[in-house]
């Protein structure tokens, strides 16, 4: 799950990141979401997600480093896409060399 946000004007040196697959609260994640720290850029990667599975992600600002950080942005979600299904391979006509990929 790729997610990416934009820098409010202030002194960041880094951001954090939770996510979880219960809602919490608008501006506060449980306790138990999972988290990433230290990130530097202004987007992250989220991997090991289970398919066809809402994530709930908010993100603040380590503003003083040391653990010190921001209030935490507003809560977005997103669902993990599922395995693609009815996957079609087949060549288009006429062709020899290329391959058609269809799937739902």
């Amino acid at each position: 799950l790729n997610v990416s946000w934009t820098v409010v004007t202030g002194t960041a040196i880094g951001f954090v990141v939770r996510y979880s697959t219960d809602s919490g609260t608008e501006t506060d994640p449980l306790s138990d979401a999972m988290k990433r720290s230290g990130i530097t850029a202004t987007s992250t990667t989220l991997t090991g997600l289970q398919s066809g599975t809402t994530y709930y992600v908010w993100v603040a600002a380590e503003i003083l480093g040391a653990g010190v950080q921001g209030p935490y942005s507003m809560r977005v979600s997103n669902a993990v896409p599922g395995a693609p299904t009815n996957l079609m391979i087949s060549p288009p006509s006429g062709s020899c060399d290329q391959l058609m990929v269809t799937w739902t």
